[in-house]
């Protein structure tokens, strides 16, 4: 008789448990644990070691962020500090015209014209794009400015979401106040005084949460995505240029007469998930192509870390 009262006496307290925890109008979400790491306090102290290794001969102002996505581990050198984005500033622009799409403020298939007189400085690859009037698409325009690093097109993306201060105020409401978009490409070509800025913990902040779903719609995170990875701004070089042939790459690079930088996230193999990684190098006294195999150094150092001790991803 006890038993069958202490067992009804446990029905009741579970049946109010969950009716507490579970009050109308309430979501129930599960919490997917950690993905664990093997060694990992071990292996990421040893990566900050290769890096700082690196770039203490950058001969200039080098900031560096990885971050393992799907478990949040974090590797930093001077990831706090600004430094110039130069064409790395078109990664925030897309993701605030993408936001503005989906908030039913701008439409992909809008058509913008674009004259002779609306070209801003840049290659001659890209100048060639706008010999003659056209009308092109935003969508059109947002390819043009990630997989070609077109000026003119995000110049033309800059002014119709309302120029650079909005884009820098969707960073602040995101989550980002270490981003800085002042300038046009125009603006900035004329003056050279006011440079698009970034952190790179920032920076990798903003591709992890990009990769896990947190900042766009699926479909126009597959579109930017796809973009990123067709994009050879940097050709093999950069981020891609020691790792393994195949290695999938989603990157936004940009170039000045005193920067080198790339960002993009990298994916793993055999199920280890993706790296966010950011690398902004200023007033550097190596060569260019000194730089550029820097930057692919410290890719493939984080790639053969986390490649070695992170945990398989589960679903995966």
């Amino acid at each position: 008789m006890m038993k069958n009262v202490l067992l009804k006496i446990c029905i009741v307290g579970l049946a109010l448990s969950f009716h507490s925890a579970c009050t109308p109008g309430q979501d129930v979400r599960t919490t997917e644990p950690a993905i664990p790491a093997v060694e990992s306090g071990a292996a990421d102290a040893e990566l900050t070691k290769q890096i700082a290794a690196l770039c203490n001969d950058s001969q200039g102002e080098i900031g560096v962020t990885v971050i393992h996505v799907e478990s949040g581990r974090t590797v930093n050198f001077e990831g706090e500090k600004k430094l110039p984005l130069y064409s790395v500033f078109k990664l925030p622009l897309a993701l605030e015209v993408l936001k503005r799409v989906a908030e039913k403020k701008i439409s992909l298939d809008q058509k913008i014209h674009v004259a002779p007189a609306d070209v801003a400085p840049g290659s001659q690859f890209n100048a060639d794009l706008w010999r003659k009037p056209a009308d092109k698409t935003v969508a059109e325009l947002l390819e043009f400015s990630i997989v070609r690093s077109d000026n003119t097109s995000s110049d033309q993306l800059l002014q119709l979401v309302g120029g650079p201060a909005v884009v820098t105020e969707r960073m602040r409401t995101l989550g980002f106040p270490n981003i800085d978009i002042v300038s046009t490409v125009r603006e900035y070509a004329t003056s050279q005084g006011k440079p698009n800025l970034a952190t790179t913990a920032n920076l990798a902040r903003l591709l992890s949460r990009l990769q896990k779903g947190e900042l766009l719609e699926p479909s126009h995170l597959s579109l930017l995505l796809g973009f990123m990875e067709r994009a050879r701004t940097g050709g093999e070089r950069r981020l891609r240029a020691s790792l393994p042939l195949g290695t999938t790459v989603a990157e936004k690079t940009g170039s000045g007469a005193d920067s080198t930088n790339d960002v993009g996230l990298i994916t793993l193999p055999d199920g280890k998930g993706h790296l966010a990684m950011a690398v902004l190098i200023h007033n550097s006294k190596l060569t260019a192509e000194a730089q550029e195999r820097l930057i692919a150094d410290l890719a493939r150092k984080a790639y053969d870390a986390f490649v070695t001790s992170a945990a398989t991803v589960p679903g995966r």
